[in-house]
């Protein structure tokens, strides 16, 4: 049987208040704020789900991924609609996906050589339109 390791949580910005009451419940600091939104540190995160415990609003959803470490994203290209949403400047806060082109052929890479700038907050993952990013675990 596979195990899964709990990564363990998603803020879902639709449900968010900004109450704030997650980020002070945390005890390692994992959650944090960027352009109005809450995301998950999860080198920080210990999976205490004492954000869960305090959320009122119903907004932090507890997801997994098979255990492992991650090693960046993979792109399905099958799925892959070259919508272009990840290469927007805040899909991604450190801009780790990139156009790539050849004579007949245009696909989209994660920068696996930057993945030490990637935060792991999996919201790549998570608002991908087609679910073409997947997690690369090791």
């Amino acid at each position: 049987m596979e195990k899964e390791k709990l990564f363990p949580i998603y803020i879902n910005p639709n449900l968010c208040v900004l109450c704030q009451r997650c980020m002070y419940s945390c005890p390692k600091k994992a959650i944090f704020f960027r352009n109005s939104l809450r995301y998950v540190n999860y080198d920080k995160c210990q999976g205490c789900l004492k954000c869960v415990d305090v959320c009122e609003h119903g907004a932090i959803e507890v997801i997994s991924i098979e255990e492992g470490k991650l090693k960046g994203f993979c792109i399905d290209q099958e799925k892959c609609t070259l919508c272009k949403l990840c290469l927007e400047e805040d899909f991604c806060f450190q801009n780790l996906f990139e156009l790539k082109k050849n004579e007949n052929t245009e696909w989209i890479e994660f920068r696996k050589e930057s993945l030490s700038n990637c935060f792991k907050c999996l919201k790549c993952f998570k608002n991908c339109p087609n679910n073409a990013i997947i997690p690369d675990i090791d």
